[in-house]
């Protein structure tokens, strides 16, 4: 799967390609050889991935990097600025959609075109058409992909004579960008102070309305209308449970909504239900007299039982990398008598931890604070005597955790593994 995305990429002239997983790595090392002229990094965290595609792309240079959608909220600072600072270069990011953590929302919160593609096919329309209007409107382009297996593809779904047209599309295709680096001086725009700011803010505004247009002709989008109840979802999963029969709109651009393809098919229907994880659609159609939002409830509000591993209270790495630190941090000062665990990983901790672990030092916290190992366990080590600290232990075993529940100091457990 690895090395077909990188291909794809590659093949549509993504000349540098930032990763931070190991599997994308062996599948863009096995075609350097064949591609000698692209250069990719595997990168140590998801926002040193990003930033350095980014800068390529501001360089005039088509770029990409390749991210879980879990490490895609790991990026948000540059994520929600390149909004506004756009590119010159055509850059795309692509998350991979490995667990259950979907990055739909990041389309509407952060302003950058978001497409969802789930087959191969998909996901090479989505690659081409994605360069374009990132180097036509000079943005970064979010592209979702899930384990690309060979399901049906989205073209399976016909469109019929009474729904509009929408799939010829007036895009140009722009001069490949694979040329000469170059970078155009504009402090306005790539350090902008709040007065400038504001006007790349209406910009984008404008972008992504011209953006929008575009999303009406793309041929990833299918519609076919034959009954009056209808079912709009953004992937192929999300329609197993339906009748094949029935109308169907498969939506892959999810941001900004094509209004009009959307509008014309509820419009045909008596009640259009939502298949979608987050309500990403959903707010973005303006009259919803008609839309049932069918996992709405299940989504969200659901109550998750604490958490309890050998007489501790445990805390994860919910928020980020390492904010399990900080959380357990605020736990212990609000309920001093608790006994928490915290459980890290040894690249969380280096990706943010650092500096959340120096602050619990500062301010005297007391807590357990486990940290998963594979390679680095020395290093940190190192880090921890940097900081002054010594009140570390290795642990064969997991289980082993429980000999410090009653420990009335900051204590750090390490261990190789996953839990």
């Amino acid at each position: 799967m690895h090395e077909e995305i990188a291909r794809i990429l590659i093949e549509n002239g993504a000349g540098l390609v930032y990763a931070t997983n190991k599997a994308v790595e062996k599948g863009l090392r096995s075609l350097q050889d064949e591609f000698p002229h692209f250069h990719y990094e595997l990168c140590t965290n998801e926002k040193i991935a990003y930033e350095q595609a980014l800068s390529c792309a501001y360089a005039s240079r088509r770029s990409a990097c390749l991210l879980s959608t879990e490490g895609m909220y790991e990026a948000l600072d540059p994520i929600m600025s390149s909004a506004y600072t756009g590119v010159m270069g055509g850059f795309l990011v692509v998350c991979i959609r490995e667990n259950d953590v979907s990055a739909t929302p990041l389309g509407p919160f952060a302003k950058l075109p978001f497409i969802v593609a789930d087959t191969i096919d998909a996901f090479r329309s989505a690659v081409e058409f994605g360069f374009t209007i990132s180097e036509k409107y000079e943005t970064p382009v979010i592209i979702q992909a899930t384990p690309l297996e060979d399901r049906p593809s989205a073209g399976s779904f016909q469109e019929t004579a009474s729904i509009i047209d929408h799939r010829a599309s007036s895009i140009e295709h722009p001069v490949s960008s694979n040329g000469p680096a170059h970078f155009a001086k504009n402090p306005n725009r790539w350090a902008a102070t709040p007065k400038f700011r504001y006007r790349l803010h209406n910009a984008l505004n404008e972008k992504i309305e011209k953006i929008r247009e575009e999303f009406e002709g793309y041929e990833g989008n299918r519609a076919t209308v034959a009954t009056k109840t209808g079912v709009i979802a953004d992937t192929l999963s999300s329609l197993e449970f339906y009748d094949e029969d029935g109308s169907i709109l498969r939506l892959a651009t999810l941001f900004p909504l094509p209004e009009r393809f959307v509008g014309d098919f509820i419009d045909r229907m008596d009640v259009v239900f939502l298949e979608e994880e987050y309500p990403v659609i959903e707010l973005q159609i303006a009259d919803r007299a008609k839309v049932r939002a069918n996992k709405m409830q299940y989504s969200y509000g659901r109550d998750k039982p604490q958490e309890f591993m050998y007489g501790m209270y445990v805390v994860r790495d919910k928020l980020g990398p390492a904010s399990s630190i900080n959380m357990a941090h605020g736990i212990k000062k609000r309920e001093p008598g608790r006994k928490v665990l915290a459980i890290t990983y040894e690249d969380f901790f280096f990706h943010s931890g650092m500096p959340a672990f120096v602050n619990v030092l500062y301010n005297s916290s007391s807590f357990v604070l486990l940290v998963m190992t594979n390679r680095r366990e020395e290093e940190l080590k190192g880090v921890l005597r940097g900081f002054g600290f010594e009140n570390y232990h290795h642990l064969e075993s997991v289980s082993e955790a429980e000999r410090f529940k009653d420990a009335d100091a900051l204590t750090v457990l390490f261990c190789r593994g996953i839990i």
